[in-house]
């Protein structure tokens, strides 16, 4: 029976124009299967050798790269197709199963965690490095991106410690709990996460909560359709705090969903715009 399952994924390599990688060497052709990974890619400077992304993979890759599909639905055959030597994939991004059936065909796939921490997503950022023949620059990247993480941390440190809400959905209603990055760039920015407490990542609660814990900041998490919508449900709450002084602030999915060390450190610039606008 193994001997069948030798020749089956054999065949399969031959039928789909697989190419087993060789191992060792500086991959030239990348395919991307998260949108934190393409984006690092960049960061790096070697988005020449992206041939393939996912649909929701940042628009200028889309644009220059073959899409290869959705996080969840990939388009196996293109993948093949395009004979990468490395497909990056990631644990928060990507199915197991789709990591199986690629390896399997002989491709060669590096799985990144999903990070949740700065700490996280700066190792994970070298591991990247180095297999990109990029690792002297990503650990300096890493280096300065701590450097300037520090000194906003600092800043943070000498302002008031708001209570802040931060908002992932209306319907349902969703916060991020503590134990995310997104938790971490409230830390960092030296504030309170009024649903820190709660043992889930992104638990779902309703009005009430909200209402009883009177956050003195709202961050709303939205594509710019939703936000409109987001400022209406609270502009009828002006009792809580946040509403009545005027701190509901917007903030773009992509500038605070996307766990890489340099959108960290653009997510806690922005955060911290609006929580100390009079800090230089």
């Amino acid at each position: 029976m193994g001997k069948i399952l030798v020749c089956m994924g054999l065949y399969a390599v031959i039928l789909l124009g697989c190419v087993p990688p060789v191992r060792g060497e500086v991959p030239g052709r990348i395919v991307s299967l998260a949108p934190s990974l393409t984006r690092e890619v960049y960061d790096l400077l070697e988005q020449d050798r992206l041939v393939g992304v996912t649909s929701f993979c940042p628009a200028e890759a889309r644009k220059d790269c073959e899409v290869v599909g959705t996080l969840t639905l990939l388009n196996v055959e293109k993948i093949c197709a395009l004979k990468p030597d490395l497909v990056l994939a990631s644990t928060d991004s990507n199915r197991e199963s789709a990591v199986e059936k690629l390896t399997s065909l002989g491709i060669r796939v590096e799985v990144f965690q999903g990070c949740e921490s700065f700490a996280c997503m700066c190792s994970e950022f070298v591991r990247l490095g180095a297999l990109l023949g990029r690792e002297r620059e990503a650990k300096e990247m890493v280096e300065d991106i701590r450097r300037q993480v520090n000194e906003l941390r600092e800043k943070a440190s000498r302002g008031p410690a708001y209570r802040v809400f931060w908002q992932m959905g209306i319907s349902p209603l969703v916060a991020a709990g503590d134990n995310t990055f997104t938790g971490e760039l409230i830390r960092t920015a030296g504030c309170r996460n009024i649903f820190g407490q709660l043992p889930a990542k992104y638990p779902r609660i309703n009005l009430e909560n909200v209402l009883t814990e009177d956050p003195e900041v709202i961050f709303l998490v939205s594509d710019m359709e939703g936000v409109r919508e987001h400022h209406a449900l609270w502009s009828r709450f002006g009792r809580v705090s946040a509403v009545r002084q005027g701190r509901v602030y917007p903030l773009s999915a992509d500038l605070v969903c996307q766990p890489t060390p340099a959108m960290f450190l653009k997510a806690l610039r922005a955060v911290m715009a609006h929580l100390f606008p009079e800090q230089p």
